[in-house]
């Protein structure tokens, strides 16, 4: 909504004081940078070709929110009628690149010896990540998924390396950032300056990001998907030695073993770890999770220790920030999916973000029940983190002490949901996690009714 644009004289103009003061030269500028469209309705006669357009640029490529501003005074005009046409804005086919970018792509691609496939965002079309398991089965390379908020690639596929690119990335003659705005920190580790990068996305230059400065000396732009496919196509047309394949995919092989054998004995190390240790409750959850299950992970656990398989399974944060969305986006899954368990992963203070009395009223009242796990710390730990990695020797890092960062004393968060009628417990035992976890979803999925567990967990 608008604030009303006169002051008298019209159905609609301003009534109240805040009329006044909440009016602002610009409403849709205040979110402009992060929409991929907004416009004002001036009358409602166009109200049908402003919806369309809404629709068409939300749908469009790449999808994205839109802001609609809603003036009182249109809201309030009387219309005899109202008409409402079939929505005839076809999707723009994407574009794919040309024959010869694929041959020559595919002929230095041939030519790696030690190849590494970076990609992010891919997953947000769930119909691509099997394009991408086929290209990196066919040239044999492993995939790293840094700041993945989607599964872009099944982490328990034996050519999964994990979700950092730095370990790899210095070694890498040539490396295919598929979606990734951010494919490596360069502050750790850095290609080599001979080693060549191949970027395919929608936009392969980000427009969206002011500063990027990652190097491209390939560069792919359209949909991802059809040119991971042609990509793996003509590879399997150039001729290639079977021999050094074969010992690159047991390599490769071999590294992902001992990933996840790494990741499992971390878990079980900190199995009776008080504070409940974040590795262990994600790995809690993993056991407790099936193919019916969306996990949405807003800041609350390690993601590595989940086994994510399925395209869709699995929703983290945004690269543009902002604590506090996971129930809100968890309810609109679980209305989208009503079949599947939503359980939805948080730290307090993003809890508190989350505006928790408005989600579980809302879940209460159209029947959509779900898990919140609160990963409970008492404490902002990523500000803590930043101003340890910022000054290392500084005042806060030598004494121990972060001025508000601290989330004490420490609310009850799990009495929050029982005001709505669903269930809450706390859990400080981490023997006790694994049952606790089983009577929530019980609660989730038979009774048909909201829960929330208030994790005891250390900082990670």
């Amino acid at each position: 909504g608008r604030t009303p644009l006169t002051e008298e004289g019209l159905r609609g103009s301003r009534t109240n004081f805040i009329h006044w003061g909440q009016e602002s030269f610009d409403q849709g500028g205040l979110l402009r940078e992060f929409m991929r469209w907004d416009y004002e309705l001036r009358n409602a006669g166009q109200l049908e070709a402003v919806v369309d357009r809404a629709m068409e640029m939300a749908l469009g490529d790449p999808q994205g929110p839109v802001y609609l501003v809603l003036p009182r005074e249109v809201l309030a005009q009387k219309m005899e009628s109202i008409t409402i046409h079939p929505f005839r804005k076809a999707r723009t086919e994407a574009s794919q690149p040309s024959s010869e970018t694929i041959k020559r792509t595919a002929e230095l691609l041939c030519r790696a010896s030690n190849p590494l496939i970076i990609t992010g965002r891919l997953g947000a079309d769930t119909a691509a990540v099997s394009a991408l398991v086929s290209f990196a089965e066919t040239l044999v390379a492993p995939v790293v998924t840094p700041a993945s908020s989607y599964v872009s690639f099944p982490n328990t596929h034996d050519f999964y390396l994990g979700v950092s690119s730095a370990p790899y990335v210095k070694d890498a003659d040539v490396l295919v950032v598929v979606e990734s705005d951010v494919p490596w920190y360069p502050f750790q580790a850095k290609p080599a300056e001979s080693a060549k990068i191949i970027q395919i996305a929608r936009d392969p230059a980000y427009s969206g990001i002011p500063i990027r400065s990652f190097p491209m000396d390939i560069s792919i732009g359209g949909d991802p998907k059809s040119a991971l496919q042609l990509l793996a196509q003509e590879l399997k047309n150039q001729p290639r030695n079977e021999k050094t394949l074969a010992e690159r995919a047991e390599r490769i092989r071999s590294e992902h073993k001992r990933y996840r054998e790494g990741l499992k004995q971390k878990a079980e190390k900190a199995s009776a770890e008080r504070p409940i240790n974040a590795a262990w409750l994600a790995y809690c959850v993993e056991q407790v999770r099936d193919r019916d299950t969306i996990i949405v992970n807003d800041h609350g656990v390690p993601n590595e220790h989940l086994s994510l398989s399925e395209p869709g399974c699995y929703f983290g944060g945004s690269h543009a920030g902002g604590l506090g969305w996971g129930i809100g986006g968890g309810l609109g899954m679980k209305l989208a999916r009503p079949q599947k368990t939503v359980i939805a992963c948080m730290g307090d203070g993003t809890y508190i973000f989350n505006n928790p009395t408005a989600c579980h009223f809302v879940s209460q009242a159209y029947d959509l029940p779900m898990l919140v796990i609160v990963c409970n710390n008492a404490t902002w730990h990523a500000s803590k983190a930043a101003t340890r990695q910022v000054f290392p020797d500084g005042w806060a890092a030598s004494t121990g002490n972060f001025p508000l960062c601290e989330l004490t004393p420490v609310p009850r968060y799990e009495m929050v949901v029982a005001a709505h009628g669903g269930y809450g417990e706390l859990v400080d035992d981490p023997a006790q996690l694994l049952p606790a976890l089983k009577r929530a979803l019980k609660v989730v999925r038979e009774e048909k009714r909201q829960a929330v567990l208030n994790v005891i967990c250390g900082s990670h």
